[in-house]
C-alpha cells in the first residue's frame, strides 16, 4: 500500500487544518504574539541591565530566541490537540477513517498544520521585537531551521495527546501543568548555569532546554553549553516524537471504535 496515494486529499485535510486557526486568527495568532511581547516589555523593561553569562549579551538580546522558541512550540502543540479533541467533543473524530487518504497522509497533514501556525507565530514574535532589539541574527539559516524544528516536534507532540486525551480539561490540564512550566524552566528567560542542585540537572533534562539553546545559539551565535550535544538531544526528541505519532494514529488510538 502507498504512503502517500492521493495528494489531493492531503493537501484538502491540510488546508482544512490551516484555515480552522486563522478564522479565529485572534485566539490562536494574535494573543500569543501580545502575550510575548508582554514577556518582552515585562522581562526586559524590569531586568534589562541584567547581566548574563554570556560576555557581551544584554538581557533583551538573550531573551528574544527564548521567546520565539516558546511561542512557536506552544501554537505547535495546540493545533493539532485542541483539533482533535474538539472533533471528539463534537462526535465526529470517527470521521477521519472515511477520508480516501493515506493514515500517512492524514497524520502528516495534522503535523504539518501546527508546525506552520508555529512558525507563523514564532517568525511574528521575532519581527515584533525587531522594535526593541533591532534586525540581528548571527545564523539566519539556523535560526529559521530551529523555529521549523521546534515546531514540527510539538506539533507531532500535541497530536499524541491529541489522539490519547478525550476532553478539554485533560488537554488544558497537560498545557498548564506540563508544556507550560517546561518551557518557563527551559532557559527562557534565565541561563540554565545559574541553577543548582537538582534544578541544574533537571534543567539539562529539560527537552524543550536543547531547542531553546539552539536557538539562541543561531540568534547570538554562541551560548552556554555544547552545540553538538543539544543538536543530538533535539534529533532524539523529533524521532521520538514523529514516530509515536505516526504509530498511534495508524494504531486508531482514540479514532476508531474498539
Amino acid at each position: 500500500m502507498k504512503i502517500f496515494y492521493n495528494s489531493l486529499g492531503f493537501r484538502t485535510l491540510l488546508y482544512r487544518e490551516i484555515h480552522r486557526f486563522f478564522k479565529v486568527f485572534v485566539q490562536t495568532i494574535l494573543a500569543p504574539l501580545l502575550s510575548n511581547l508582554l514577556y518582552l516589555a515585562v522581562f526586559g523593561g524590569m531586568l534589562k541591565t541584567r547581566e548574563v553569562g554570556l560576555e557581551g549579551v544584554n538581557y533583551l538580546h538573550f531573551l528574544v530566541p527564548g521567546l520565539v522558541t516558546m511561542g512557536a512550540l506552544m501554537a505547535a502543540y495546540q493545533n493539532p490537540s485542541f483539533s482533535l479533541v474538539q472533533q471528539k467533543f463534537q462526535g465526529t473524530i470517527q470521521e477521519i477513517n472515511s477520508y480516501p487518504i493515506s493514515d500517512m497522509e492524514k497524520s502528516m497533514a495534522f503535523i504539518l498544520g501546527g508546525t506552520f501556525r508555529g512558525i507563523l507565530v514564532g517568525i511574528l514574535t521575532y519581527v515584533a521585537t525587531l522594535p526593541f532589539v533591532g534586525f540581528y541574527i548571527e545564523k539566519p539559516f539556523l535560526f529559521f531551521f530551529s523555529i521549523i524544528l521546534t515546531s514540527f516536534i510539538f506539533s507531532s507532540l500535541g497530536l499524541i495527546f491529541g489522539l490519547l486525551l478525550d476532553n478539554f480539561e485533560k488537554m488544558n490540564f497537560i498545557l498548564a501543568i506540563v508544556i507550560t512550566p517546561l518551557s518557563y524552566l527551559g532557559g527562557v528567560f534565565f541561563e540554565i548555569s545559574k541553577l543548582s542542585g537538582i534544578l541544574a540537572y533537571l534543567g539539562l533534562l529539560n527537552p524543550i532546554y536543547p531547542l531553546v539553546s539552539i536557538t539562541r545559539y543561531a540568534y547570538l551565535g554562541f551560548n552556554e553549553g555544547s552545540i553538538i550535544a543539544q543538536g543530538s538531544s533535539a534529533a532524539i526528541f523529533l524521532v521520538v516524537t514523529f514516530v509515536t505519532s505516526i504509530l498511534l494514529f495508524k494504531k486508531g488510538i482514540g479514532i476508531k471504535v474498539r
